[in-house]
């Protein structure tokens, strides 16, 4: 049967290519984190949403993330919430720590107790912090509408797997020499472990590996399109470049020396091998492949270099493993959440927040609580952590039917590439602060928005 495929509009091409060049480079200033890099990654989202929704012959696509679009927005409006005071009653009912600081704030300055009070310890970090997460969710505007065509989703894929590579070569040329200046600029951090443009190896990790779980998805994808007919060279000449790709990107993994970005890694592969498994259950070999995937990866690894490797997590003491600074931090986190327990600190607050119960154990001055998931309770509250759990609900069920039902495989694949990004994300989130860094959380919202709106035989999302 001959398939006449449609022209692609130019405007979805042009917003799929801008978010191919956004995956690559917004890493490139330092993760995404200067003032110019995030506020050209808000300006973009907002354009290319514009754009997309402007241009788009149907914007059915939405449908497919509405539950996650929700829960961004919501978070964002939230953010924009707590920085508005408010009358000194209704914060007395919601958020008592909110009013009993202000209260004591007064007294200390001889002042009357404030008629008004702001659901936020920091506005103006709150007001930032929503506004991005309102650009994010441009961002997965413009990605589900894009994501609706497999030739726009390989951009995708190309842009994301293009920036991960840059980052190793990048950042093995750095670490060979024990640079400690990133484009010229003087940077704090370990020159021992490679680190690419981001200033913390843990955050470069978190982008690693996202872009494994698209590799571990071509890969996949490869293998499935091999043609037993065709002469052994010209097969493995299909695998070289997907098999290429994830060596590298996995050993540069291991020489960020990440024990929380290793171990996210293996159980995002190991998750995505299980879905293969429930996937193709007429192929049980095909989950065998994760394993390959992994232990070719941690060979290769080792073959480099073991102690740059795997040094840093084989030293890992009893200790760190049980009760360190961190877990201390969290308990003592742990102790705010009563007083702030419905809309939380302030989004943005929680350096602010923090010093209040900072044990006397930690020096340094925390402007993240090393676990993303606690810190949005914190600093969000029940309402904004309910909004995240069913915005994430909502977007595995989606990704979990185009796994299943998918039109195409390359459909399939997309949303096996996304099950695996939001995996490794989810478990690097608990022992660091890596979707804080602009560039990854850009990446995750694209690849899984894009993913989301594969077709499924199911006409309804």
């Amino acid at each position: 049967m001959i398939r006449h495929r449609l022209p692609d509009d130019p405007a979805a091409v042009l917003v799929a290519g801008a978010l191919a060049l956004l995956l690559a480079l917004a890493p490139l200033p330092f993760g995404g984190v200067t003032e110019g890099a995030a506020l050209t990654l808000a300006l973009a989202g907002c354009l290319l949403a514009a754009l997309a929704a402007a241009t788009a012959p149907s914007l059915a696509p939405l449908r497919t993330v509405r539950l996650p679009l929700l829960a961004l927005a919501g978070l964002g409006i939230l953010g924009l919430l707590q920085a508005v005071a408010w009358p000194a009653g209704v914060v007395a009912r919601i958020s008592p720590g909110h009013l009993r600081l202000a209260t004591e704030a007064a007294g200390l300055g001889d002042g009357e107790a404030p008629a008004r009070v702001a659901l936020s310890l920091d506005p103006g970090a709150s007001v930032r912090t929503g506004l991005w997460l309102l650009a994010l969710a441009g961002l997965m505007v413009a990605a589900a509408l894009a994501g609706d065509r497999r030739e726009r989703r390989r951009w995708l894929l190309w842009g994301l797997l293009a920036g991960g590579l840059f980052q190793v070569l990048f950042g093995a040329q750095h670490w060979f020499v024990r640079a400690t200046e990133i484009w010229g600029v003087p940077v704090p951090g370990d020159a021992g472990r490679l680190r690419g443009t981001y200033v913390n190896s843990d955050h470069l990790a978190l982008y690693l590996e996202l872009a494994l779980a698209a590799c571990f998805a071509w890969a996949y994808r490869s293998v499935r399109r091999l043609d037993p007919e065709q002469p052994l060279e010209a097969r493995l000449v299909r695998l070289a470049g997907p098999l290429f790709a994830w060596l590298l990107l996995f050993a540069g993994l291991a020489f960020t020396g990440s024990r929380a970005g290793i171990a996210a890694a293996v159980g995002a592969t190991a998750l995505q091998g299980a879905l293969l498994l429930r996937r193709a259950p007429g192929r049980r070999w095909l989950p065998l492949g994760a394993l390959v995937l992994l232990g070719l990866g941690l060979a290769f690894a080792a073959a480099i270099g073991f102690e740059q490797a795997f040094g840093r997590l084989l030293g890992t003491s009893g200790f760190e493993l049980t009760w360190n600074a961190r877990s201390e931090a969290y308990l003592a986190a742990l102790g705010l959440v009563p007083g702030y327990l419905w809309l939380g600190t302030g989004l943005g607050a929680f350096r602010d927040a923090f010093a209040a119960v900072q044990p006397a154990g930690i020096e340094l001055l925390w402007r993240h609580l090393h676990n993303d998931w606690l810190e949005l309770l914190l600093t969000a509250g029940v309402v904004g952590f309910g909004l995240l759990l069913a915005g994430l609900c909502g977007l595995g069920r989606r990704l979990l039917r185009v796994l299943r039902t998918g039109r195409r495989g390359e459909d399939r694949g997309a949303a096996l590439a996304a099950l695996g990004a939001l995996a490794a994300a989810g478990l690097h989130s608990l022992l660091d602060f890596g979707l804080t860094m602009p560039a990854n959380a850009t990446a995750l919202v694209i690849l899984t928005a894009a993913a989301a709106a594969a077709h499924c035989h199911e006409q309804h999302p």
